[in-house]
């Protein structure tokens, strides 16, 4: 049971930091020209998972850092993957850009890891 709620607590956490970040590229996109969405999406992404990671591990914190990092960051690539270059966009021309996916993911990844560190000392697990 404990497996089943972390795995659900970890899911959501992923997908509403992917919907945030997703709500804040198309609200640029609307709003701006798509190179300031990207821009605005490069800096808000960290911010929103730092949000989240904060919560996550005051309130939960079923996982290691390393663990949720990684976990979440690979929600996050799959939820784009799937969601976005398959089903809306029908094409993987987002993956080409580096700004707009691979350094959000990095940056996802380095602000859940280190929020953690700041909560316990469970680097791996």
């Amino acid at each position: 049971m404990k497996n089943l709620i972390r795995t659900i607590v970890l899911l959501l956490f992923g997908v509403i930091g992917w919907a945030a970040c997703g709500a804040v590229f198309y609200a640029g996109e609307i709003i701006f020209k798509t190179y300031l969405a990207i821009l605005i999406h490069f800096i808000l992404a960290p911010a929103i998972f730092a949000i989240l990671s904060y919560l996550y591990f005051k309130f939960f914190n079923l996982t290691s850092p390393l663990r949720t990092a990684l976990v979440v960051t690979f929600i996050v690539i799959g939820l784009d993957f799937f969601i976005i270059a398959l089903v809306i966009k029908n094409n993987f021309q987002m993956f080409t850009n580096v700004m707009e996916t691979w350094l959000p993911y990095g940056f996802i990844f380095i602000t859940v890891f280190t929020t953690g560190l700041n909560f316990n000392d469970k680097t791996l697990g």
